[in-house]
């Protein structure tokens, strides 16, 4: 039948399937395999998906903003939206450490918000639905057996990932080392089931470099390795918490990039898709590029989703909104939702010290 329907009309059916099903669909016949190979269409049903298609609303689902305060480095701030019209949610007071932390929120998972005290490389897991206390884990074996530096500033020194182990009903914790300045690496795992830590085999070899900030994703956390000086393609390093195994990924460098150095990249999720938002600086205006892995662990499968041009006091991507929206922090420290279909901006009204800001989804457990 698809012989005789005109090709706007296929082009419209296939723009209403999800990613995944347009990859299988390409083996239907010749003419269908050269449409969705074709890039701008395939740019095109991603921007269906990834931006223009509505999410049901869950009440479970918040937005927690969380910084360091402008008034005092030594407090932080943070704020629970709900996740539909992020709006001020109620929320339980964050009772911190006695010395003031730095935190980076690893991950969400199961109603757990794992955090990371950058300063001192302390970890802790808050359920804020039900307690206002941070439950402290228990020192990994590589700490124990000296005085770590302070992670902030080395950052090859420490790694956190934090998710769900599907097969055994577990959440885990697993952590790189940098276990002597050589850049070899130590792994370790902890089971909140058994409380305690044990070491890892590192089946795969990636240089040092990984980039601190990663991203969740279906029992699998993601680091993205940016390693100075390499010239072979960049590489996104992925642990599975039920096989308990590395694993690396490739990501395609695009042209525009390849001849510009002063770029930086943010490691994100998109609707349940890996994203790397890359954004170069240059003199006249911040140039955004916005690249989705449509088929997770297969490199062929990346595509360009968008390249916009955005207003230079919007200084760095902190995350995807439900309709593709873009969370920004601006150049005053204050969260700004853009949305890049429209090109326009909506000030959230949460400031923080700038660079500590982070945006992360959450659902109640």
């Amino acid at each position: 039948m698809a012989t005789y329907l005109p090709e706007e009309m296929v082009v419209k059916i296939l723009s209403l399937l999800p990613p995944k099903s347009l990859i299988r669909f390409k083996c239907v016949s010749k003419r269908w395999h050269a449409l969705i190979g074709n890039p701008d269409f395939l740019s095109k049903n991603l921007l269906n998906h990834s931006i223009l298609t509505q999410n049901p609303c869950d009440p479970l689902h918040l937005t927690l903003f969380i910084a360091t305060d402008i008034s005092d480095p030594r407090k932080q701030i943070h704020s629970f939206r709900s996740y539909d019209s992020l709006r001020c949610a109620s929320q339980t007071p964050l009772n911190l450490p006695p010395a003031p932390p730095r935190f980076n929120v690893v991950a969400s998972c199961n109603g757990l918000l794992c955090l990371w005290d950058e300063l001192r490389s302390d970890l802790y897991l808050w359920n804020p639905a039900t307690s206002s206390e941070l439950k402290a884990l228990p020192a990994a074996p590589s700490r124990c057996r000296g005085e770590p530096r302070p992670a902030i500033y080395d950052w090859g020194f420490y790694f956190v990932g934090f998710g769900f182990d599907s097969v055994s009903n577990d959440l885990k914790v697993v952590t790189l080392v940098d276990a002597d300045d050589y850049g070899c690496l130590e792994a370790e795992i902890y089971s909140l089931k058994s409380g305690c830590w044990r070491p890892l085999d590192m089946s795969v070899n990636f240089e040092l470099g990984l980039v601190p900030q990663g991203a969740a994703l279906d029992g699998v956390f993601l680091w993205y390795d940016d390693v100075v000086g390499r010239y072979t393609d960049d590489r996104i390093v992925a642990f599975d918490f039920s096989e308990e195994e590395f694993a690396t990924m490739t990501f395609p460098v695009a042209s525009f990039f390849c001849d510009n150095d002063k770029y930086t990249r943010t490691l994100t999720k998109l609707k349940g898709t890996v994203a790397m938002v890359l954004f170069p600086r240059q003199e006249e205006f911040m140039y955004l590029d916005i690249w989705v892995m449509v088929e997770f662990g297969v490199t062929e499968s990346w595509t360009r989703l968008l390249g916009i041009e955005l207003p230079l006091h919007l200084e760095w991507p902190l995350g995807f909104w439900k309709n593709g929206e873009l969370f920004m922090q601006n150049s005053e420290g204050q969260v700004v939702l853009y949305d890049l279909l429209a090109q326009t901006e909506t000030n959230l009204q949460f400031e923080g010290y700038r660079g500590t800001i982070k945006v992360v989804d959450y659902t109640l457990g």
